[in-house]
C-alpha cells in the first residue's frame, strides 16, 4: 500500500502538465498592474494637452481685448468648452488671474488652488483683469477623477480636498493696448 502511495507521488512529482498555468497565475497581475497603469497615464497626459490646448485658445481671445472674457465666469466656460476629455469641467475648476511683476516674480506651482469638493461654493480666489501692457498670469486647475482609483498610479497620487487629482495649466501673457 504504501508502495503504491509513494509511486504515485512520484508520478505527480515528475508530472509536467499545468507548468504554463503557473507562470500564467504568477505574471498576469503584472503585466495587468503595467497595462493599467500605463492606461491612466496615458489619460492623464491627454487630459493635460487638452486643458494646456483649451487654455491657449481661451487666453488667446482674452490677450485680444475680447471684453467677454473679462467675466471669470465666461473665460471658465471658454475653457471648458474646449476640453473635451475632462468631466464636469465647470465644477472643477478654478481660476486664477492677476498682475504679475515681470522684475520680482518668483513662480511656485504648488501655490495653485484646487476646487475642494467638500465645498458647495467654491469662489474665484484671485481675478484681476489687469491694466494696459501689464504682464498677467492665469493659471487654472481642474481635478479629474483616475479611470482605476485603487491600483497603480491612482493608488499613488496625490489627492486634493474632497477627491480628484490635479491637473495645472498656467500661462503669462502681456495685456494689449486698446
Amino acid at each position: 500500500m504504501t508502495k503504491r502511495i509513494f509511486l504515485r507521488l512520484r508520478r505527480f512529482a515528475g508530472c509536467e502538465s499545468g507548468v504554463a498555468s503557473i507562470e500564467f497565475a504568477l505574471m498576469f497581475p503584472i503585466m495587468m498592474g503595467f497595462f493599467m497603469m500605463s492606461a491612466e497615464m496615458g489619460l492623464i497626459q491627454l487630459r493635460q494637452a487638452m486643458l494646456e490646448r483649451a487654455m491657449d485658445i481661451a487666453v488667446r481671445e482674452l490677450r485680444l481685448g475680447n471684453p467677454a472674457y473679462r467675466d471669470p465666469e465666461a473665460l471658465k466656460a471658454a475653457v471648458c468648452d474646449e476640453v473635451l476629455l475632462i468631466s464636469n469641467c465647470l465644477d472643477d475648476i478654478m481660476l486664477e488671474m492677476g498682475p504679475v511683476d515681470p522684475r520680482d516674480f518668483i513662480y511656485s506651482e504648488g501655490s495653485v488652488q484646487c476646487v475642494d469638493r467638500t465645498q458647495a461654493l467654491n469662489p474665484v480666489v484671485n481675478y484681476h483683469s489687469g491694466a494696459k501692457n501689464e504682464a498677467m498670469l492665469l493659471r487654472f486647475c481642474v481635478l479629474h477623477d483616475p479611470i482605476f482609483p485603487n491600483t497603480g498610479l491612482g493608488k499613488i497620487l496625490p489627492v486634493a480636498a474632497g477627491g480628484g487629482y490635479r491637473l495645472i495649466a498656467s500661462t503669462f501673457f502681456v495685456n494689449e493696448p486698446t
